[in-house]
């Protein structure tokens, strides 16, 4: 049975500029699931580019209006704790991200894109491949 890859049902580029944001999103929603189907077919550790993986996660749950807690957002990654807190200063140090309390509760943090990092993905995934 000859299965068609998913590398060919790619999102269509939209030229209208009031449909960026869901162009953005279909692309960053296609490269996270690609992804992931990759890393299932090769022994783990093999591939990794953890800030992207988690950019892309960020950008889809930002476009969804849900929140990505601290532990979420080390799976949306890949990595293990203490990576993905390195990694969450890098991101943060750079301007691509905040960390905020969770509303109703003291210990979970949030993680959210911001502006600059939004417009730097919305404008590099609008333009698909």
């Amino acid at each position: 049975m000859h299965q068609t890859s998913s590398l060919n049902r790619r999102p269509a580029i939209v030229a209208d500029e009031g449909e960026e944001r869901a162009t953005a999103r279909a692309w960053a929603e296609h490269f996270y699931a690609e992804r992931r189907r990759r890393d299932a077919l090769f022994p783990d550790g093999l591939f990794g580019e953890p800030a992207w993986d988690l950019l892309l996660a960020l950008f889809i749950a930002r476009d969804k209006s849900q929140a990505i807690i601290l532990c979420k957002a080390y799976q949306a990654a890949g990595v293990t704790d203490t990576t993905g807190r390195r990694l969450l200063d890098r991101l943060e140090d750079e301007g691509l991200i905040t960390r905020r309390r969770a509303p109703r509760s003291r210990k979970m943090r949030i993680v959210e894109l911001t502006d600059l990092a939004v417009a730097g993905l919305t404008d590099y995934l609008a333009r698909g491949l």
